[in-house]
């Protein structure tokens, strides 16, 4: 909740985003846009607005924990499938992200999915609508930005010049594209 008791919430996104990528709804009463941007800015992986239907907050749990690879699922087979680009390797089963020097980069759940929608078509536009319908499964509003901001927080992992980007590039009137080429591979684990 963004107004706690003993402090403000996204002070307290702040701490444990320093040392945790836990996954993170936002279950609040503000709910101007630039709350929801803010948060999602900070490093929330969903934000709702209160009130709330309990169902939907259940589904978006649900759904976080999903992005997040905290079914407890594991991957069939002794294979990963990885998407390799731009120096950057998707691991698409462990759900995780490592740089030419195999670094592991941190990736929210939703950064992952919006990563991994761009990914899959590269050198192929999507608009923001197509991006929310493929990496959401919730209704959202033709004025959301969330996508934009997962946009700046990726480039800023991802990219070498964050405000020239090279890999995720703006296509003006029309939304974003992965703009090198992409390697799908399957590789053994071990």
């Amino acid at each position: 909740d963004v107004n706690l008791p003993d402090g403000d919430g996204f002070d307290a996104l702040k701490e444990l985003r320093q040392s945790s990528r836990v996954p993170v709804i936002m279950l609040t009463a503000a709910n101007t846009p630039t709350d929801r941007v803010l948060g999602l800015e900070i490093g929330a992986d969903d934000y709702i607005a209160k009130p709330f239907e309990p169902r939907e907050l259940i589904a978006r749990i649900k759904t976080v924990l999903r992005r997040a690879g905290a079914s407890g699922e594991s991957p069939v087979g002794n294979a990963t499938e990885q998407l390799i680009f731009g120096g950057f390797t998707l691991d698409l089963d462990m759900r995780s992200l490592v740089d030419a020097q195999n670094q592991p980069v941190t990736l929210t759940g939703a950064e992952f999915d919006l990563l991994r929608c761009l990914a899959e078509a590269p050198g192929r536009p999507l608009t923001r609508d197509r991006i929310l319908d493929i990496t959401r499964s919730r209704d959202w509003s033709p004025l959301d930005r969330s996508i934009d901001v997962l946009i700046g927080r990726l480039r800023k992992k991802l990219e070498a010049d964050a405000d020239s980007p090279a890999i995720i590039k703006t296509v003006r009137g029309i939304g974003y594209v992965m703009s090198v080429p992409v390697r799908r591979v399957h590789a053994g684990k071990g």
